[in-house]
């Protein structure tokens, strides 16, 4: 674990410029349905926000066992965010920095809070006590998205057969963080009241403006009806935590402050997707540790492996170890491993990912591949009960073949 409490890690940490994108493939992507145009995963550099010389930052506070104990003792996500507003707001005023530039607190998961800061306000809270550790943000960027057909006969996609068919996700909720849903799509069941956006900036809804959201939350969950297709756990409610905007960018501590909503208002047996992840290596232990923290309390994780052709042992929050995280390689029909997917000791099971047709914008369904697509067949998976597996994939790069996840 990095220790940022001293000066010379203090430097580093200035200097660091990290940049993320969502685990899609963008060599395969642009056989998404109807699509004209080219959909490529753009990395950028930098964050969301460099406006006067100021970044923005996760900063997480050390166990403050009187705080926590109040925290726990107050219901739901709203009054545990005031109370941790409040706390930061004190703690700001007593460093000499404004509150104004505070985005998201986080209450349950991690006790923190992001906000925009120079270099002197970062250099000079490294240095409190009560700060385990600061973090620079890292943005995340989507490609473009693209279109597909409307309301087709309803098909079994081929990834939904390969892990067993469809269960019954009747009274089971799946917490989508991505790029928000349709909500109003009809081959889904979507929790219109608990979802949430997290984005600061443009159009503040939970509803899906990219796609991609809508398309993994199809694979969890799509309805068995007579139109589009059918996800693994049909019936199950998904909720969406939106941290994209229509452009597809966010930045990562908006997905931080997903996991926290969830931690605060999700129940033990629930399952998380998170496609979502670094283009490049990179590690983000106040990320990792959110992550770890929303799993503690029972609540069941998929996390695509990432779309580097490397270890994912190098990869935030791919890395997180947990016995209530899975870390998903993908496959194709043919059971090969996916040439674009992540490998090694910190996945769990591999699932299909090459090829995945699903839900879409506008009552829609596109066709999209990548390990963004292999992490929702877990995730539906991990809402039908314990998961077991069915054969191993071929051709694993590190030569310890992944387990193929099934019901």
């Amino acid at each position: 674990m990095k220790n940022f409490l001293n000066s010379m890690k203090a430097m580093l940490l200035l200097a660091l410029i990290g940049s993320v994108v969502t685990s899609c493939d963008n060599s395969i992507e642009d056989e998404m349905l109807n699509e004209s145009s080219e959909a490529t995963l753009n990395v950028k550099s930098g964050f969301a926000d460099n406006k006067g010389g100021k970044s923005t930052y996760v900063v997480q506070f050390n166990d403050d066992v009187v705080l926590k104990s109040e925290l726990k003792g107050l219901k739901g996500y709203e009054k545990k965010a005031v109370r941790m507003k409040s706390h930061v707001v004190k703690f700001l005023k007593g460093n000499g920095i404004s509150e104004e530039n505070v985005e998201h607190t986080y209450s349950t998961a991690i006790q923190g809070f992001s906000v925009k800061l120079n270099e002197n306000q970062v250099a000079k809270l490294l240095l409190d006590p009560r700060v385990k550790r600061v973090e620079k943000d890292i943005q995340i960027s989507l490609g473009k998205p693209g279109g597909g057909s409307t309301q087709p006969a309803q098909e079994t996609p081929w990834g939904i057969t390969r892990v067993g068919g469809a269960g019954d996700g009747t009274g089971k909720t799946a917490w989508i963080i991505d790029s928000g849903i349709d909500m109003d799509h009809p081959d889904l069941n979507v929790d219109v009241a608990r979802s949430k956006t997290f984005i600061t900036q443009g159009k503040t809804t939970p509803d899906d403006q990219h796609g991609h959201g809508t398309h993994v939350a199809g694979t969890v969950a799509a309805l068995d009806n007579s139109i589009g297709v059918i996800g693994v756990a049909p019936n199950a409610k998904v909720v969406s935590c939106r941290v994209l905007d229509r452009r597809g960018n966010g930045n990562m501590s908006w997905s931080m402050a997903a996991l926290d909503y969830i931690a605060a208002e999700g129940q033990p047996g629930d399952a998380v997707n998170m496609s979502l992840g670094p283009k490049s290596r990179y590690t983000y232990d106040a990320y990792d540790e959110t992550v770890k923290s929303v799993a503690d309390l029972g609540i069941l994780i998929s996390i695509a492996a990432g779309n580097s052709s490397d270890d994912a042992l190098y990869y935030s929050p791919a890395r997180a170890n947990h016995p209530n995280v899975y870390t998903v390689s993908a496959s194709d029909i043919n059971d090969n491993f996916a040439s674009f997917s992540n490998y090694g000791t910190p996945v769990d099971v591999c699932a299909p990912g090459v090829n995945v047709k699903s839900c879409y914008l506008n009552g829609g369904y596109g066709t999209m591949s990548g390990t963004s697509m292999a992490a929702p067949h877990v995730c539906g998976l991990l809402l039908l009960g314990p998961i077991n597996t069915d054969g191993y994939v071929n051709n694993d790069p590190d030569g310890n073949a992944d387990p193929i996840a099934h019901r």
